[in-house]
């Protein structure tokens, strides 16, 4: 097929957050810091060309960062975070913007489990993609870690840091209709 390259751009969240910053960028931030001079929490978004694949095996279409600190929400801890990847198909000189959404828990500081949780939003129907009049199936499959060997839905990421996962896609052709 060829190349794809692959841009980010955080659209929101679905509720109103203390501190939101970076809407329309690969780069969204939120929250207060709950310490003079500490971070604030965030995801990153970083596309990267990629050979596309188009026999239904999984590959990574860009890097997903997530950034936990401590910070104040003002009561919201569950919200949806929204990103659009668009897709550039470099030989049919053509886009496909994909919709995501993350769910993000932040969780209690100081609980037994102070690890975020971001969650990928499940696919109920696949998008059609045209690549070369033929028709596809794109499914955004999950998050895998450099160290992993399977997507996964969700992962958690330790307070006072960052951590990072590839966000991998599916090209499936699709059977053509019998008449």
């Amino acid at each position: 097929m060829g190349l794809i390259e692959t841009t980010g751009k955080f659209t929101g969240t679905s509720v109103d957050l203390p501190g939101l910053t970076g809407v329309h960028t690969n780069q969204i931030r939120w929250g207060q810091p709950a310490t003079a001079g500490g971070a604030v929490s965030g995801y990153d978004f970083e596309g990267h060309p990629v050979e596309a694949i188009l026999n239904g095996r999984e590959f990574p279409i860009g890097q997903f960062t997530h950034h936990n600190y401590p910070v104040l929400l003002s009561g919201q801890s569950q919200f949806w975070v929204y990103l659009t990847v668009t897709v550039h198909f470099e030989n049919g000189n053509f886009n496909h913007d994909i919709n995501l959404r993350f769910r993000h828990d932040e969780t209690p500081n100081q609980s037994a489990h102070p690890n975020d949780a971001v969650q990928l939003q499940e696919f109920r129907e696949p998008e059609r993609v045209y690549i070369d009049n033929v028709e596809y199936d794109v499914e955004i499959t999950g998050f895998r870690r450099l160290t992993e060997t399977r997507t996964a839905t969700s992962f958690d990421v330790k307070e006072g840091g960052s951590d990072n996962a590839w966000i991998f896609a599916r090209f499936q052709r699709r059977a053509p209709v019998e008449s």
